[in-house]
């Protein structure tokens, strides 16, 4: 128990603060315990750390797998699911601490954060794959096939972590606007 309320302070502080602003001290207070009893569920807080990513990484396949459902048509759940950035971003210390590790995880653990990165992006590619090859988008007038399109999408999810993380919501909403309308452009459907 007290494990997990050290993960959800830390997670709170490193959203918050970042993880080199982050104190050991300041996530035993938010638990209500002293610093020396983190270190009986956590080394260090490279440790600590670490240890959210395999929950953060599940949670987010987790929305991914409820959002980006086939059947019917393709573009309302792909829509939603680009929307839902901004507010699981600003509704979550969770998702803004999943979305500023995405691009700034602590220098020295760049690789070890990287690594699981990389393999839930390639889930996250599976599962827009899937979607996008039972709907109706493709074919589509642009000849663009579902590799493309999946790429496109990944393309526009990070994009737009980036514009609500870097810009703020006023620039992520136009980001999403013109996205969004280049890429209903390019699934429109084959004529004939």
């Amino acid at each position: 128990m007290t494990a997990s309320r050290l993960q959800d302070a830390a997670l709170a502080r490193f959203a918050r603060q970042g993880f080199d602003a982050t104190s050991m001290n300041e996530i035993a207070a938010d638990v209500g315990i002293r610093k020396p009893s983190v270190y009986a569920h956590f080394r260090n807080k490279d440790e600590l750390f670490l240890s959210l990513i395999p929950q953060l990484i599940e949670a987010e396949l987790e929305h991914a797998r409820t959002v980006l459902v086939a059947g019917g048509d393709a573009r309302q759940p792909l829509l939603a699911y680009l929307k839902s950035i901004q507010t699981r971003f600003e509704s979550s210390h969770r998702v803004e601490f999943w979305v500023r590790m995405l691009f700034a995880p602590p220098y020295h653990l760049h690789d070890v954060v990287m690594a699981p990165m990389h393999a839930f992006m390639d889930e996250l590619e599976g599962i827009i794959r899937k979607l996008l090859k039972g709907s109706s988008l493709v074919p589509n007038a642009g000849g663009l096939g579902v590799e493309v399109l999946t790429a496109a999408y990944m393309g526009m999810i990070d994009s737009l972590h980036s514009e609500l993380l870097f810009g703020g919501a006023k620039r992520y909403q136009r980001r999403l606007k013109a996205s969004w309308a280049v890429f209903e452009a390019g699934v429109a459907p084959a004529s004939g």
